[in-house]
């Protein structure tokens, strides 16, 4: 009933994508995610090394024969090529996403070893050019996401329609989208998929702390924290200052700083002592997109993909009565 060209392309049932999270986009949160019916995405760079990487994979197809994905973190992973490489040596991961920066390079050994690439981008003309360069499909983020930030992104309901019109390749929307209507939404607008983060954020399987998954269930999409991350450009001084030192940096350190920039923050690296900073930098960094306006709870992943299948078939029914 919820076939669509990525359903048929990476073999999941519903076309439900989770969000790539670099601090706690963990295996047993993946595997919740396509246990349910999604495709759950692990994050290479949580797990920091190339060997960790391999064990993780290996556990993983151990606990699920359902389709899952990796991101590869193109910006701040010293080991990116390797984590790429063992990818490739394990086998049974059908797609891996990238994002942000230009990965044709990692696209195209991907591909000849039979995985799909996915390329997110937060503008459209992004996305051409992820098409051009041979993506399989791209993810594109309007301006209600969360996450990193481009000049020249627009919302949601603009992005989607408008890529459909110029892309052949398949189009995945994500940008504040967290229940069956957003889902439906997507879907009316050309989209053959919904990805989502905060959604699955505050669920209960995402390695997050509780206090944080309950402010997000609690949270008006008015705050300033949420509002201004989401909606405000980079400071232009920042993203300037940055842009300059290219070249004069090595390039994973360079990147590091400009996502930093887009993120909002100082382009500083902060210096963490335990793993609880680093929690608390994720979330204060990340605190979730304007999703949370139609967040009002802490479910199961389960439960989360049951309540917008349930709902996107209720609205499919009126429609027909319609």
């Amino acid at each position: 009933m919820w076939e669509t060209r990525i359903t048929k392309m990476l073999g999941m049932k519903y076309p439900i994508i989770q969000g790539a999270f670099g601090g706690f986009g963990t295996v047993d949160f993946a595997v919740a995610v396509s246990e349910a019916g999604g495709l759950g995405m692990i994050s290479a760079v949580t797990m920091r090394t190339p060997e960790r990487l391999r064990q993780e994979l290996r556990r993983a197809k151990s606990m699920t024969d359902k389709p899952f994905a990796v991101n590869l973190t193109l910006m701040g992973d010293p080991h990116l090529e390797q984590m790429r490489e063992v990818i490739i040596e394990e086998g049974g991961v059908p797609v891996v996403e990238t994002a942000a920066a230009r990965a044709d390079k990692h696209g195209r050994r991907l591909q000849e070893a039979g995985i799909k690439w996915i390329h997110k981008v937060a503008t459209v003309r992004h996305a051409v050019a992820a098409e051009r360069q041979g993506a399989d499909a791209v993810v594109i983020v309007g301006l209600e996401g969360a996450g990193f930030k481009s000049t020249l992104q627009i919302p949601t309901m603009v992005t989607i329609p408008w890529a459909v019109r110029l892309l052949k390749v398949p189009v995945i929307a994500a940008g504040g989208i967290a229940d069956a209507r957003g889902f439906m939404a997507a879907l009316a607008m050309g989209a053959e998929a919904v990805y989502m983060g905060t959604a699955f954020m505050a669920t209960r399987e995402c390695p997050i702390s509780e206090r944080h998954k309950l402010s997000m269930a609690q949270a008006d999409p008015t705050e300033p924290k949420y509002r201004e991350r989401c909606l405000a450009p980079p400071k232009s001084e920042e993203l300037a200052k940055v842009m300059a030192e290219r070249g004069s940096l090595p390039e994973d350190q360079w990147l590091l700083r400009l996502e930093r920039v887009m993120l909002k923050d100082s382009p500083e690296v902060p210096d963490f002592s335990s793993e609880d900073e680093v929690e608390e930098e994720i979330l204060r960094s990340l605190p979730g997109s304007l999703a949370v306006g139609v967040i009002d709870k802490v479910p199961t992943v389960k439960e989360l993909i049951d309540e917008i299948i349930g709902g996107a078939e209720a609205i499919r029914r009126r429609w027909s009565l319609l």
